[in-house]
């Protein structure tokens, strides 16, 4: 359950605009699609908050008319969409049953120290998967794919469709790094404060 809450708390301040607009910079999202910042930042919210608060059509027009994903891109965003919110359900359920368990358990200090194992768990995994990220970032990126979107619909043309002209590899990298590292802080707090 720690690792759940975790995991949410970790993920939802990079879904913001003030870092997802620096990481699109970064990962140079704008030249991929051959047009602005601004306009880059524009997609990109545009996509987030579909993604976050619906309604989950992503019907965005591009700048140049046509629709700026196509019906495979749209599935995909779909199938991300229901993943995150399944993790983000998961992650409430999980926090309030440790806010229960704390309060009704007989021996609170024992799901305090759950709390704190479960802290010290995700910290340990995260840093090994980090450096096995950080050697091989792009199995590692295929392999998270194959398991969380087995139907297949997420490898993508980046000459000709948009989403991962808009997300780059680039842009996956920086966010893992920065979802690890948020993850691993919370890790070592968690079990800090259980101490």
């Amino acid at each position: 359950m720690t690792a759940l809450v975790i995991t949410a708390l970790a993920l939802l301040p990079l879904l913001t605009p003030w870092v997802m607009h620096a990481v699109l910079d970064v990962a140079d999202s704008a030249a991929w699609l051959g047009t602005d910042p601004q306009m880059a930042h524009t997609l990109s919210d545009r996509t987030v908050h579909e993604l976050l608060f619906g309604p989950g059509t992503w019907q965005i027009m591009g700048s140049d008319g046509p629709p700026f994903y196509d019906p495979s891109e749209i599935q995909h965003l779909r199938d991300v969409r229901q993943l995150l919110w399944i993790v983000l359900l998961m992650a409430a359920l999980a926090a309030i049953a440790i806010l229960v368990l704390l309060e009704r358990s007989a021996d609170a200090d024992e799901v305090v120290a759950a709390i704190g194992l479960g802290g010290a768990i995700v910290a340990i995994v995260v840093m090994v998967v980090g450096v096995v990220g950080a050697l091989a970032f792009e199995p590692l990126f295929e392999l998270f794919h194959r398991v969380f979107f087995p139907q297949g619909d997420w490898a993508f043309d980046p000459g000709h469709q948009r989403l991962v002209q808009l997300y780059p590899v680039a842009f996956w990298q920086v966010m893992a790094a920065a979802l690890g590292l948020l993850m691993i802080v919370l890790g070592v707090l968690a079990w800090l404060g259980a101490r």
